[in-house]
């Protein structure tokens, strides 16, 4: 570092002026080796020796954003340089390849063309695997420039070995130009491309030949596209016969890796092979390799099993979820009114209790008991979480005052509703005191907080500057979990900020825009998404299947993809049109899914789309994203093939294949009944976990478990336990056979949710019969154990439950839409007042609401009218959304919805809005665009007292946001 900071003058003058190709080198290497602040430091420096120029914006930019990291430090000065060297060679280009994966999509975007062209061998370079997806897709796309290379079908075959790299980031409709000459030609480099599924079908066509006679040669030679073949595919080359053959292992690799769902028809092609073979054959060590597949094993195949082979198993077998009464009695699990600590031992053993995830009415409560008011906030840890607003107040210095607040935002729970209103107010306030105070913060100023950018309140967002929107852009490309957590609303209101500021209003939204808006497309209104153009909306359909969705954009999406430029009339489409469409044909509506030709949709195209939707599902954005309910559309997809093909013919019988190739509630009760013993056992569970089945589906598929053990009074713990929400489908008397003495039957039961009143009543009088006890002696793990059959009991049963076991229990049962009466919920709620709970709900805190959850929603009338604003808002959304209709409307007045955070106004059904006065929906409507408490305040204060704040203030907010030395 020393000896550059010494030649840094020279280096600079000569990029300045020579533009120096060893220079740049030089820099290339030293970027790559250091950290982000002797790169400001060697900025600096230079800067001191010449002030102007390249030298004065690569200060500027590397000041942008302060600490920023040193990906972040090396992608911008990588993008200064190259706007440094317009006429960048081939050299050039390939000496700043170790950059490359540095660079935003953006800068990426303006290579120039001419270079592209002429240059396979940077191609190769760019194709790096330390790229990130977006990066070389966005390359992928730039081989498509119509003046670069022509269409697909014309590319010569050196270009093809060049690109190599990219080809699999090419949108689908592209890549789908391949000519079957142009694959063949590459064949021994496809098992290595990195295909996704849609590619690698496309391939595989080309590719497999059935008319080879060495099958297992031709597997071999798929490599990883193997993963990739049909149960039809993989017969005719190369039958599965051998629970350690080379094809069978390399199927289990790609189930390893997720490739191969265990779900799947192939992965039960294996699952065969395995059971035929006995598993008694194989070794434990052998049986470890099946650990993908261990799940979809029934209990007979288990019961085989010799006590080594059963241990060597055991690791896979092991479940990650456990039902709350089988939990132990961990801090962070701890109700209540058994969270008794001694406030002195908690503050002095901070590193074994303050990093802690304590709950958010947990750290209520602590920090109440440890009189925060006179301990640092920096002793808290994550319970500063539960500080009040009155704290954040009385703190006297801007300068601690953000630094709260940025502790609070790095809180791996988030910042809870009410705190969150708090800030903003406190912070709008604060913003109107002397700015001198807020300039000595000096000139380090640390990396913006992502969750506080994001968090901003709707009406701020029209006063952010377009630099700061950007900022944001940035933020949810790198983060996008953070747009997910955001209200609907919320999300819809950013992603109109941010095209309003990247492409005037009523113009098309350009390649560029649309690249850029990334993540928050999917959150555009009506208007907007139909500005997109619908070539350019063509070509992003690879991408938009990997974001989250908002109900207006995919409705309008459905309607898109229908017209003659992009995919066209549905009963024109062909399995092509179906593979471009992907998961994104869920946006179409029912009727026109049903009308895609039923040769569009052989089984292995179903099994595809299904795999792929429920792969989405289970993602981490996926499961963030609060998508619609897509059965009925899943059904009309699977409709051709579990339907007769004429009204004259019977209904198809599935077997287990046909079973995992769709999904059990896309068969009916009649088909259901009719399946093979057999095949109904090898897909017990895959019936067992599909909440989409109806009672007559569920009456029927209990059924053939009957036919397959025999009558319910003989279920043994192990096989109530794999039936799970098929018990439903028991009757009265059925369910009173059953043995519930198990804590692991009690518990399995007390977690479905779907039972009738008389179901409830069966299974909770048959435990109370069976187990002795009388409903007194309850405890509060008795009462989390019986879950939602706690509401079998009658209003006379439930008063003689302990208050003080209830009080416990009711941080499990809160988080339960219990299916109880009014007047049982209201028997509930009363025990939480009665000496042993909570005492009067006058008394009680936010952390309380918090707790009790879903039970609130018993609370009397006359309580919950008298509810003050603190209280409410320590209300659950869910206990907000169970409030029967017209109780919601009696007990809230304008006021008191107006105080509801936007999570909980975005709650409220359409059902409660309904039975609202205009002057109420009024009040939630604006609780749910967080607006103030009455029309004429939020005019006169978004207009006036936002407007207060200066550009500068706005800058120091959120450019500030907290300064290094502060922590």
């Amino acid at each position: 570092m020393e000896l550059l900071s010494c030649f840094s003058p020279v280096l600079w003058d000569l990029l300045q002026r020579e533009k120096s190709v060893w220079a740049l080198q030089i820099l290339v290497q030293a970027y790559l080796h250091m950290p982000p602040e002797n790169l400001q430091q060697l900025v600096l420096s230079a800067e001191m020796e010449a002030a102007q120029g390249f030298l004065t914006l690569m200060h500027q930019e590397m000041a942008r954003i302060p600490s920023i990291s040193r990906e972040q430090a090396v992608g911008r000065l990588t993008a200064l340089l190259l706007q440094r060297y317009p006429s960048l060679t081939s050299q050039l280009f390939i000496d700043l390849s170790p950059l490359i994966p540095f660079l935003a999509v953006s800068d990426l975007m303006r290579f120039p063309p001419s270079l592209l062209a002429n240059d396979s061998q940077g191609y190769r370079r760019s194709g790096d695997n330390r790229m990130r997806t977006e990066q070389k897709e966005a390359l992928a796309k730039r081989l498509l420039a119509p003046e670069l290379f022509g269409e697909v079908p014309a590319w010569p075959q050196e270009l093809l070995w060049a690109v190599l790299p990219l080809l699999p980031h090419l949108p689908l409709e592209n890549f789908l130009q391949l000519s079957p000459h142009q694959i063949q030609a590459l064949e021994d480099s496809w098992p290595v491309a990195g295909l996704g599924p849609g590619h690698a079908r496309h391939v595989l066509r080309s590719l497999v030949n059935q008319s080879v006679e060495d099958g297992e040669e031709q597997v071999r030679r798929l490599g990883s596209l193997a993963c990739f073949l049909s149960p039809e595919e993989l017969q005719s080359l190369v039958p599965l016969s051998d629970p350690m053959g080379p094809v069978e292992q390399g199927l289990l690799e790609c189930a390893a890796n997720g490739t191969l769902s265990p779900e799947g028809r192939v992965a039960y092609e294996l699952l065969g092979v395995l059971r035929s073979s006995g598993g008694t054959v194989l070794s434990p060590r052998d049986l470890r390799v099946w650990a993908p597949l261990f799940p979809q094993l029934g209990l007979r195949f288990l019961q085989e099993l010799s006590e080594p082979q059963l241990r060597a198993m055991l690791p896979a077998l092991q479940g990650t979820s456990v039902t709350p009464a089988q939990v132990d009695c961990l801090l962070p699990l701890l109700p209540l009114k058994l969270l008794q600590l001694d406030t002195a031992a908690l503050l002095a053993n901070r590193r074994r209790y303050r990093e802690l995830p304590w709950s958010e009415q947990q750290a209520v409560a602590c920090v109440i008991s440890t009189h925060s008011h006179s301990h640092s906030h920096r002793a808290l840890g994550n319970l500063a979480g539960g500080m009040s607003c009155e704290f954040l107040q009385q703190i006297n210095s801007m300068v601690d005052f953000l630094e709260v607040i940025h502790m609070l935002y790095q809180l791996p729970t988030g910042v809870r509703g009410n705190l969150r209103s708090c800030i903003w107010v406190e912070l709008q306030r604060r913003m109107t005191m002397p700015e001198p105070e807020l300039t000595t913060l000096g000139p380090e100023l640390s990396e913006l907080d992502t969750k506080l950018l994001l968090d901003l309140p709707i009406q701020l967002m029209d006063r952010l500057s377009d630099e700061s929107i950007m900022l944001v852009v940035e933020l949810i490309q790198g983060a996008p979990e953070q747009l997910l957590a955001l209200t609907p609303i919320h999300q819809a209101a950013l992603a109109e900020r941010v095209l309003q500021n990247l492409a005037p209003k009523e113009t098309p939204i350009s390649e560029e825009v649309l690249e850029k808006l990334g993540p928050l497309v999917g959150f555009l209104g009506i208007e907007s998404t139909r500005r997109i153009p619908l070539p350019i909306l063509l070509s992003h359909l690879s991408q938009l299947q990997g974001f989250c969705l908002g109900e207006t954009f995919a409705t309008e999406l459905g309607w898109l993809l229908l017209q003659e430029p992009v995919l066209g009339k549905p009963e024109f489409w062909s399995q092509d049109e179906v593979e471009q469409a992907g998961r994104l044909v869920f946006t179409l509506s029912t009727e026109d899914i049903s009308l895609i030709p039923r040769e569009a949709l052989c089984p292995e195209t179903l099994e595809r789309l299904l795999e792929k939707q429920h792969s989405w599902e289970q993602s981490r954005v996926g499961q963030l994203c609060l998508g619609p309910h897509l059965t009925p559309k899943k059904a009309a997809l699977v409709a051709g093939f579990v339907r007769p093909a004429a009204e004259d013919l019977p209904e198809p019988v599935p077997n287990c294949a046909d079973i995992r190739g769709t999904f059990p509630a896309a068969w009916s009760a009649t088909q259901i009944a009719e399946m093979e013993l057999s095949d109904f056992e090898d897909c017990l569970a895959l019936f067992a976990g599909d909440p989409g089945l109806g009672p007559e589906e569920l009456r029927a598929a209990m059924g053939k478990a009957k036919q397959l053990w025999g009558p319910p009074r003989g279920f043994r713990p192990e096989q109530i336990l794999q039936l799970g929400r098929l018990l439903i489908g028991l009757g009265e008397r059925e369910l009173q056979e059953l043995t519930l003495v198990d804590w692991g039957v009690l518990s399995t039961l007390g977690q479905i949710d779907g039972w009738s009143s008389v179901q409830l009543r069966a299974v909770v009088s048959s435990f109370l019969r069976q187990s002795g006890q009388h409903v007194s002696h309850l405890d509060f793990i008795h009462l989390t154990a019986l879950g939602y059959t706690l509401c079998g009991l009658r209003p006379e049963e439930l008063q003689h439950i302990s208050s003080w076991e209830f009080s416990q229990a009711a941080l499990f049962l809160g988080n339960l839409h219990l299916q109880c009466s009014e007047e049982q919920l209201e028997v509930l709620a009363h025990l939480l007042v009665l000496p042993g709970g909570f005492g009067p709900v006058s008394n009680w805190g936010p952390e309380i609401f918090t707790e009790i959850g879903t039970i609130a929603a018993g609370i009397p009338d006359l309580a919950l009218s008298a509810l003050l604003r603190g209280q409410i808002q320590g209300l659950t959304p869910l206990a907000i959304s169970v409030i029967p209709a017209p109780k919601f409307a009696v007990v809230f007045n304008p006021t008191q919805l107006s105080s509801l955070t936007s999570i909980q106004a975005v709650a409220v059904t359409p059902e409660q809005m309904a039975y609202l006065s205009p002057e109420q929906r009024q009040a939630v409507a604006w609780a749910q665009h967080e607006g103030k408490e009455s029309p004429e305040q939020q005019g006169r204060s978004s207009a006036s007292g936002l407007q207060e704040w200066s550009q500068s203030s706005w800058v120091l907010v959120l450019t500030i946001s907290f300064t290094g030395h502060l922590l």
